[in-house]
């Protein structure tokens, strides 16, 4: 730990219940990193320590919900200025869009909010977006559509709020599968949200597949009866996996979602939306207790699975959505409390297995947008233009100021000034600290980003048009390295040290290594043409490595520098790995045979596409130190008019989580309106 050198500070210092919740949460890891973890290794129960940390959960609850200051925004008194306050979003991404919808929504005749993007309108909605492919095969008529960035849809509730919230169309009586409804807000607006059962498939390496994600209230989910039988076949197929991995597999993966559960519905209105729920203490401290603290949630993740399962497989299983958080699972002995405070999962972010895989949790499920996630940001974007927002596309911010921006446009290639009252920034945070809002910025357009935050993984995505169907395949399917315990440690090793093929001279074909395939199709038959189908995989790698030297560079000349780390021996190499693994499934032996297109992104692509820093598509990773009050918070420390919204900032990455953090901005942003006029004449 000597050799870490923190982030710069993002605490809001200016507000009470921030000094006082860094105080205590900084109090409770030193008593965790003396005493806890020692008592753990050693297997002794301290109660005492037990309760104190209990103690200090509790008060950090209490006192970050209770002093919160957006608790009331939305219900606050206009400002009586005669000018509107202009409002400026840089980015068009999910939280650029969902916070320009509420401010506008709330004050809609005394502000005017207008979004500036840097790529075309073909690019809405930031790395929440699709692009289409089009066949040279004659006999295939239509397109194939892809995903550049999510490709399943969680806490549904989230998206249909916003639309509840700020939506002004009129819903309707419609069909949905034979049955007539009410339609959504959200339907009202066109985003139709369909749901995957199950969940996933889960693919390791020796060709063992599991299915898991089974809703009890299937019938509620718009299937047939017939669809309705078959998913029960594979539900009891599933059990049967399970009991056949582990003695009593099934009992022990369901308690394991208990506990999840509980730790999910503590921590998602406590932590994330920032709202004090008392109820779900009781619950939340006794799974936390439960077995002499087997299942304390701030320990390794792995710890509390080696409690509660034997076999690797399922231990696999139960955490592969760390991935999502940027974090392995795995205890790292060679860091500080495992390395919780890093990059190692707390077992309390088993909530996500919860938040995907619960059978009866009201928050549960995993979901695909009809026509996909472009479609997301349409449906936005139209909230957006009902609400009277603007939006200027191919304008790229070079630098933000407390009164206003300068920015290209791609127009006229010229820099222009745009005064703002507030600027609130959907630019990646570590790229836009050291750029459009560090104090050298000099209007140029430059690509460079902070690179003291830990990071989640980076990407190789593979997009690939296929002139047949992949049966074998679900929607949602992770192909999973666990023929033993060392094989499933060495599986996150890109996440742990950032080791990859290229660094060790060794192909990925001979590592253990973890991977995500998606079937959009299996779901939403518009995605691909009849008899063909859009597959998508992704593959952890390590971000981009900051070469300073870089930072002085105009950006296009940067972003072509940086690409070169991920040359085309190294995605070769990727792509043979990822190939001979799909072939353990039946049907996929020659798939390659039947491939008509592919694009490739890597981590250049992605920080060319989006601006986000160290090209990592995901944002700053989860640990402790990155976490809750730790993680960049919506208020610089730099400039009093600006405002961060995104992955990257509070409360943390994933699409529903930045429509939280819009949420909560947007409070922020109303109630920074309200007490003061406009400065615009």
């Amino acid at each position: 730990m000597a050799d870490w050198v923190p982030p710069p500070p993002f605490f809001d210092v200016s507000r009470s219940c921030d000094i006082i919740c860094v105080a205590l949460l900084c109090c409770y890891l030193r008593c965790f990193q003396t005493a806890g973890l020692r008592c753990y290794a050693r297997g002794k129960a301290n109660r005492l320590l037990l309760l104190s940390q209990v103690t200090m959960i509790t008060l950090l609850l209490l006192t970050s919900a209770l002093l919160s200051p957006t608790a009331n925004a939305f219900s606050a008194q206009p400002n009586s200025s005669q000018h509107p306050q202009r409002v400026i979003i840089v980015g068009a991404g999910v939280g650029g869009l969902a916070t320009a919808a509420r401010i506008k929504s709330t004050l809609p005749s005394t502000t005017d909010v207008l979004i500036l993007e840097k790529n075309g309108r073909d690019q809405l909605g930031g790395r929440c977006g699709s692009f289409d492919v089009t066949s040279s095969v004659d006999n295939i008529d239509g397109a194939f559509r892809h995903e550049r960035g999510p490709s399943l849809l969680l806490l549904k509730e989230e998206y249909e709020r916003l639309f509840e919230d700020c939506g002004k169309r009129a819903t309707a009586i419609s069909d949905y599968g034979g049955t007539t409804r009410a339609t959504t807000a959200a339907e009202a607006y066109g985003l139709q949200m369909k749901q995957c059962i199950p969940a996933y498939q889960v693919v390791f390496d020796d060709g063992d597949a599991i299915s898991v994600g089974f809703p009890r209230s299937k019938c509620n989910s718009g299937l047939s009866l017939e669809e309705i039988k078959e998913i029960q076949i594979l539900e009891q197929e599933s059990i049967a996996k399970l009991n056949q991995l582990e003695s009593d597999g099934y009992e022990k993966w369901q308690n394991y979602l208990h506990t999840c559960a509980a730790f999910l519905d503590c921590g998602l209105p406590n932590f994330i939306e920032e709202r004090l729920d008392v109820t779900t203490l009781p619950a939340f401290m006794v799974e936390a207790l439960k077995d002499g603290a087997k299942r304390w949630p701030l320990q390794p993740h792995s710890t509390m699975l080696d409690a509660l399962f034997d076999s690797p497989k399922l231990k696999a299983m139960a955490s592969f959505q760390d991935l999502y958080v940027g974090l392995e699972p795995y205890n790292n002995e060679q860091q500080l409390g495992g390395g919780v405070l890093r990059k190692t999962a707390p077992a309390v972010f088993g909530l996500l297995a919860a938040l995907e895989l619960h059978p009866t949790n009201n928050k549960a499920g995993v979901f695909a947008p009809v026509g996909g996630f472009r479609q997301v940001a349409e449906s936005m974007y139209e909230l957006c233009l009902d609400n009277d927002v603007d939006v200027k596309f191919d304008a790229s911010v070079t630098r933000i100021s407390d009164d206003g921006v300068h920015f290209i446009s791609k127009d006229d290639d010229e820099v222009g000034f745009l005064p703002a009252d507030l600027v609130i920034c959907n630019a990646d945070v570590p790229f836009a600290t050291e750029t459009i809002l560090s104090a050298s910025s000099n209007d140029g357009n430059k690509y460079d980003w902070n690179d003291k935050f830990d990071y989640s993984s980076g990407v190789i995505a593979f997009h690939w048009s296929f002139a047949q169907q992949i049966e074998a395949l679900n929607t949602h399917n992770v192909f999973m390295s666990a023929k033993n315990t060392e094989d499933a440690v060495s599986s996150w090793s890109v996440l742990r040290d950032g080791d990859d093929s290229k660094s060790t001279n060794k192909s990925l074909k001979d590592k253990p290594f973890n991977f995500y395939v998606h079937r959009a199709s299996h779901t939403d038959e518009t995605a691909a043409p009849p008899g063909c189908d859009s597959i998508m995989v992704l593959v952890p790698c390590k971000p981009l490595v900051r070469i300073s030297e870089f930072a002085s560079l105009p950006r296009d000349e940067a972003i072509l520098k940086y690409k070169q780390q991920f040359d085309e021996d190294l995605v070769n190499d990727v792509r043979e790995a990822v190939m001979e693994r799909l072939s353990v499934l039946q049907g996929l032996e020659n798939l390659q045979d039947s491939l008509i297109d592919e694009v490739i992104d890597t981590p250049g692509t992605y920080a060319d596409y989006y601006n986000v820093g160290g090209g990592v598509p995901f944002g700053l990773s989860h640990g402790l130190g990155q976490l809750s009050l730790t993680r960049p918070g919506a208020e610089p420390n730099t400039h009093d008019n600006v405002l961060f919204v995104g992955a990257s900032s509070r409360p943390g990455n994933g699409v529903p989580l930045v429509l939280i953090g819009a949420k909560l901005v947007a409070k922020r942003a109303i109630k920074k309106l309200q007490r003061k006029g406009s400065n615009i004449q």
